[in-house]
């Protein structure tokens, strides 16, 4: 426990000295120096600090204002307030030439954050079109192919970065998020792991090792790799990243035991495993609200994401159950799977604009594996799937999945998509109620849209399909294949009339950015907890 609590007070006392400390002297600094004080400042999460130099230097007129900008812009992007930093880096665009890569760089990654990924890739186009070697750039349009599903594309410009950049630390982040996707995730942790050692001060790749070692099960190996992070986060006064792995350490190991565990090594063969979780909040009662129905969206409406996504109402380090659902007509119910929520108490949801709500489970499927959620006052306008848009799948058809992942490796704030073909029409055993599609699904998931290309509901995912055990106990090896619940099992669990087998034309297909944006605020994460 000692190493963990020296941490731990060693960050409050540089804290103190942060906040207690004299200010910068900024005036008598020339303007070169005072720019990269503020970028020093930046870099070791000093913020407040770094503004008060940067509204220094602009009531000077020493500087040009596009410089200020695109340092603000840094700050807001850094605290997770991505709309304001477009602000910041829409006037540094506006406002000159100079630096007019970085504040297209900025405006990419800010539209990334709000989900607009097709300007997002627009504006790093842009940004690599007058800096080629600009690796951020390189790392959004990877995140944005990542997002949608086309791994290929992404993999080879992470191959390629990783090769012209070896000690890139957010390359390596961000390939081993890949590796883990792709390959499992022992493959993201040896990729970090061969990293570090060619790079032992990587501060944040050894903190994403220890995420990775914590997904896996290898929780003392996990502790010792984040309490190691934390430590070099303090010596570069990198305060806010240092006391949040300071928050999960007291959250996920109050006693200290796997602290005492990671500086011993692991217990005897005989010893029982620590348990890690925390007990659960007492459930509170939510505020009761007026209903208030979602009327269906404009077409071309394009929801607002919320700059700071809402917080989960549960402790950090609690252990929840997570899964994805997708809102329909009314925008006060929700449609996942049954196993993601049988037997829990207390039910949150999150669509992808980061609105919460409180939700209650009101009717469960005997027959299909499907839930149906309700809250009690609608998300904002846009987060809704008319019925007329939920129609029967056909073979060949394109199926786009749509949820939330493994939230642990890649997040919770927005969705992934991942794309592929309706392969056959009935489910294993010929089950008529489902479908087999050859889109790609991981743990998290569950309950899930499934989407034409044209935006309309074809489904909704319930299993993976184990290619794995398949060939372990039959010798057969088959292609990834996943199974969904096809659209007439909703609508009939929802007492709605189906509609016919096959859809009907209407309109034409959509860029997969333009789908992502339009189901953005339609579809939630779902979080559970006994």
């Amino acid at each position: 426990m000692a190493a963990a609590s020296t941490f731990i007070r060693s960050g409050i006392i540089v804290l103190s000295l942060i906040l207690t400390g004299p200010a910068p002297a900024c005036a008598a600094e020339p303007p070169a120096l005072s720019l990269d004080l503020a970028r020093a400042l930046i870099d070791a999460e000093q913020f407040e600090d770094a503004v008060m130099v940067l509204k220094e230097l602009d009531a000077g007129g020493t500087v040009p204002a596009a410089r200020i900008d695109l340092l603000m812009g840094r700050i807001y992007l850094a605290i997770a307030k991505p709309a304001k930093a477009l602000d910041f880096f829409e006037h540094a665009a506006m406002s000159s030439l100079e630096g007019e890569a970085e504040a297209d760089l900025g405006m990419a990654e800010a539209k990334l954050a709000l989900g607009s990924l097709a300007q997002a890739r627009s504006h790093a186009e842009c940004a690599l079109r007058t800096d080629r070697d600009l690796v951020d750039a390189h790392l959004v349009l990877a995140r944005i192919d990542q997002r949608l599903g086309r791994s290929e594309a992404a993999i080879r410009r992470l191959r390629t970065l990783e090769r012209d950049r070896a000690d890139s630390e957010d390359v390596a982040i961000v390939f081993a998020r890949y590796l883990v996707d792709q390959d499992g995730i022992e493959g993201g942790i040896r990729h970090l792991d061969g990293f570090i050692r060619r790079v032992p001060t990587a501060a944040a790749a050894r903190d994403t090792l220890g995420q990775l070692l914590w997904t896996a099960g290898r929780r003392s190996e996990a502790v010792a790799a984040r309490i190691a992070a934390g430590e070099m986060f303090l010596d570069r006064r990198q305060i806010g990243r240092a006391g949040a792995i300071a928050t999960w350490l007291k959250a996920v190991d109050p006693t200290g035991d796997l602290q005492r565990q990671a500086r011993l090594g692991p217990p005897p063969a005989s010893s029982p495993p620590p348990s890690a979780e925390v007990a659960p909040p007492a459930a509170a009662t939510p505020e009761p609200a007026t209903p208030a129905p979602s009327p269906p969206p404009r077409k071309g409406f394009v929801a607002a994401v919320l700059p700071f996504p809402e917080p989960l109402p549960f402790a950090p380090g609690s252990s929840i159950m997570t899964g994805s659902g997708i809102v329909v007509e009314g925008g006060r119910q929700i449609v996942t799977n049954r196993h993601v929520v049988d037997g829990m108490n207390r039910v949150a949801v999150r669509n992808g604009t980061g609105h919460v709500r409180i939700a209650r489970v009101v009717r469960i499927s005997q027959d299909d594996d499907l839930a149906l959620l309700e809250i009690d006052s609608a998300f904002p306008e846009g987060a809704a799937t008319p019925l007329a848009d939920i129609v029967e799948p056909s073979p060949g058809r394109q199926a786009v999945v749509m949820g939330f992942p493994a939230i642990g490796i890649f997040g919770d704030e927005q969705p992934a998509l991942t794309e592929g073909v309706i392969a056959k029409t009935v489910g294993l055993g010929n089950d008529p109620n489902t479908f087999q599609m050859t889109a790609k699904i991981n743990k998290g998931n569950s309950g899930g849209p499934v989407f034409d290309r044209r935006g309309r509901l074809i489904g909704i995912t319930v299993a993976k399909l184990d290619v794995a055990g398949i060939f372990e106990k039959q010798g057969i090896l088959l292609e990834d294949m996943n199974i969904g619940i096809k659209a007439g099992r909703v609508l009939r669990f929802l007492g709605r009339p189906a509609t016919a087998t096959v859809a009907a034309a209407r309109d034409s297909d959509i860029d997969l950015e333009d789908l992502y944006q339009e189901m953005l605020p339609r579809v939630v994460l779902i979080a559970a907890q006994k």
